[in-house]
């Protein structure tokens, strides 16, 4: 090949950043974190300490636990299911880790050993009744919800806290680096995990397939009720996790923890762009949900806005961000 041909051949650096920029511009993920910017800055414009360095760690901090259990959820939702009950897990395994740390006189290391235990076998239950007793996911979750807060409350319906000791648990959990919350640190090592194993693993495309079509994903030889399982314990689990880093931060644990963090999970993997009804799934997506959701309800509270329009303003702003994701990718479908 000649110069001439070489010359006229290679794209020059301007159409590469067209492509990439064109690229960027498609993705799944880019109307969420346009939305995001705009809000932020907007908010930062009516209120200068928004934007604060200070309140940006303070927020990556408040959104540690909500993504943590929102990237499994991103995957059961992929797999054309979602849980109700995390909130409940969450309440429940991390007060039974504090309950038999105080009740036993242990270390918080076995309690949470008894934890994981009970978070697989929770994720089992539901996983298991929703695929072998084919009821919908929907139904079983929400039933587990009350039952899992029942229990809770069973065992005790006072807060737990005054655990002493344990440094090294604390530190893990709840400590600092670099004046950086361990938490947040934990938030991207789950983030950065989620987005590898969905992307880059056959487990990943076998979540998508199962969510994407059923009796295909069958007919190819995944095991789908396996994969389904496998997703809810993965939920359990994340729930469980979160539940340890609240404790952790606050040193104390009310069996009414989690209530309402369902929602809260479920809308940030759905503002981030996963398909509510299976096949497609963003993890990063999910992280920018989980940001948004923050963004707003932190700077409501920076401008001063009416706490019992809050939730209202909440709401309004997941059903515009959904609104633009799905016109986003409506378009780039034409």
């Amino acid at each position: 090949m000649s110069t001439v041909d070489s010359a006229v051949v290679a794209p020059s650096a301007g159409q590469r950043f067209r492509t990439w920029l064109g690229t960027v511009v498609r993705a799944r993920e880019f109307g969420i974190f346009a939305f995001l910017v705009v809000i932020s800055i907007l908010i930062g414009i009516a209120r200068p300490t928004f934007l604060t360095t200070n309140n940006i760690l303070n927020m990556l901090r408040q959104m540690a636990e909500v993504t943590i259990m929102a990237v499994a959820m991103t995957f059961l939702i992929t797999a054309a299911e979602l849980d109700l009950s995390v909130g409940s897990i969450y309440g429940l395994t991390s007060f039974t880790m504090a309950l038999i740390a105080v009740v036993f006189g242990v270390s918080l290391w076995i309690g949470l050993a008894v934890a994981i235990v009970m978070a697989i076998v929770i994720g089992l239950i539901n996983g298991l009744i929703t695929t072998k007793g084919r009821i919908p996911a929907f139904i079983t979750t929400l039933g587990m919800l009350y039952i899992y807060r029942g229990l809770t409350l069973l065992m005790s319906p006072w807060p737990v806290s005054g655990i002493e000791g344990n440094q090294l648990f604390y530190a893990i959990f709840a400590g600092q680096w670099n004046n950086l919350s361990i938490q947040v640190l934990w938030m991207f090592f789950f983030v950065i995990v989620g987005w590898l194993v969905m992307t880059r693993t056959t487990f990943g495309y076998y979540v998508r397939a199962t969510g994407s079509n059923n009796a295909a994903a069958r007919l190819s030889g995944v095991g789908v009720n396996r994969i389904k399982v496998i997703c809810f314990v993965l939920t359990a689990l994340a729930a469980l996790f979160a539940g340890v880093l609240s404790f952790a931060h606050l040193g104390s644990v009310a069996p009414t923890a989690g209530a309402g963090m369902e929602l809260k999970v479920i809308a940030a993997v759905v503002i981030g762009g996963t398909a509510l009804f299976g096949g497609e799934g963003t993890i990063i997506g999910t992280l920018l949900g989980a940001a948004l959701l923050t963004v707003v309800r932190n700077g409501l509270v920076q401008i001063g806005g009416e706490g019992r329009l809050q939730e209202a303003f909440l709401g309004a702003i997941i059903i515009i961000a959904v609104l633009i994701h799905t016109h986003l990718r409506t378009s780039n479908r034409r």
